[in-house]
């Protein structure tokens, strides 16, 4: 019996690049929030009308499938307990349908006010633009034992290529069928995840066209911007964590992963710690904050976050430094009316790494033109910006409008 049902799309970020990426836009993979507001979610599913009626394609599709579904078998070890269906979409129904069909619209908003107030994108950008657009890269994906594909991005001749999305679509309809994972509970779980998901698929997909004759390559973090490298996080790095578990314990320890997967970016960045069994802390607020203030949403953002938050400003260098020695982070975003107040408590492995951070954001906000009005307070056009460290702990407090608004939210907010 299938424990769970993947929904997985396969998209490519430029003609200029040879590789592929599968992006994980799952209905059960999602970031977790607490939202009071009502959310706006559209959910679609292809009929037989977005069918098309070129018999001759689709009957190449499915011999290359099947050669493909052998191969999988073979080299994979486990073996396809449903039929595996191939249903054929045109670019223009995708982009029409499924570029905001996954989108919760309040947890949108929500992500593009913590986006914006810890500067990895300016106010003007639109987010929702950002989200909805990325559908008019897809070339294939799956839910359950169903394949679905693009036909004016997947050319069955081409047969290293589309034999290499296949391989990686029928790993994750094998997942559905042989592995079940746990809820995320926060976006930095949810990405480790998703990472061992793609990572997983993406592998195999490589073995493929290494077994014929290609070469796959792995897309660095350093071609895109931060916010394209959150977005890319799970195809970027979940490749080379589970090649490095399958390195040193093969495929029988790819499986052991699903048992014990990993709960955060850092796990996947810095396998070798996952291995040796480090795990990150779990912080919390001992408050809330109350005087009108409606909490909005929390969550953990992790170590991949905060490196792309420091490398929106700072050098590539300096944010890894910076970043590394994440052990556990908690993000609340409260609302009263038109203001908002963030606060932000990160835990690090010692005071070192602590203040490594700690003066890594100073440097950010000066490189956005933020003042330092006194001390560990700065202001910027629309933001009030707190920063207290003590001893591994650094909280950020985030306020708009300044005004008598902050002097509310930190009274309000105190203790933390």
């Amino acid at each position: 019996m299938r424990t769970r049902e993947w929904v997985v799309l396969i998209i490519v970020i430029a003609a200029a690049f040879s590789f592929t990426f599968s992006y994980f836009s799952s209905l059960y993979y999602h970031q977790t929030t607490k939202t009071v507001t009502v959310t706006e979610t559209i959910e679609l599913t292809p009929t037989a009308t977005t069918l098309t009626p070129d018999e001759e394609y689709r009957e190449s599709v499915q011999k290359l499938l099947q050669d493909v579904m052998k191969w999988v078998e073979s080299h994979r070890g486990l073996r396809f307990k449903e039929e595996v269906d191939v249903v054929i979409l045109t670019k223009e129904w995708v982009i029409e349908h499924w570029g905001i069909g996954f989108l919760n619209l309040t947890e949108v908003r929500l992500e593009e006010k913590i986006l914006k107030s810890l500067f990895i994108i300016p106010r003007d950008f639109n987010l929702t633009k950002f989200k909805a657009g990325r559908a008019g890269y897809l070339i294939a994906a799956s839910a359950g034992n169903k394949i679905y594909i693009v036909k004016e991005a997947f050319n069955p001749n081409e047969r290293l290529r589309a034999g290499g999305i296949l391989a990686h679509e029928l790993m994750h309809v094998l997942q559905g069928e042989y592995f079940e994972l746990p809820e995320p509970a926060t976006s930095d779980e949810r990405d480790a995840l998703n990472a061992l998901v793609e990572g997983d698929a993406d592998l195999l997909s490589a073995h493929y066209i290494s077994e014929h004759g290609g070469v796959k390559s792995n897309p660095l973090e350093s071609y895109f911007d931060p916010l394209t490298a959150l977005w890319l996080f799970p195809y970027t790095y979940g490749k080379p964590f589970v090649e490095y578990v399958y390195e040193k314990e093969g495929w029988s320890g790819v499986n052991a992963l699903y048992e014990n997967p990993p709960r955060s970016t850092a796990e996947v960045l810095h396998p070798e710690k996952y291995l040796e069994g480090w795990r990150p802390l779990k912080p919390s607020f001992s408050s809330k904050i109350g005087n009108g203030w409606k909490l909005m949403m929390q969550d953990t953002l992790g170590e991949y976050f905060i490196r792309e938050m420091l490398r929106a400003h700072l050098s590539f260098f300096a944010a890894n430094e910076s970043a590394e020695g994440w052990r556990g982070d908690v993000i609340q975003l409260y609302e009263k009316g038109e203001a908002y107040l963030i606060r932000w408590k990160i835990v690090w492995e010692n005071r070192e790494e602590a203040k490594e951070f700690t003066d890594a954001f100073r440097e950010l906000l000066q490189k956005v033109g933020a003042n330092e009005t006194s001390t560990n307070i700065w202001t910027t056009a629309t933001e009030v910006i707190s920063i207290k460290a003590s001893g591994t702990e650094v909280l950020i407090e985030i306020v708009s409008p300044p005004g008598e608004m902050m002097k509310e939210a930190v009274e309000a907010a105190s203790p933390s």
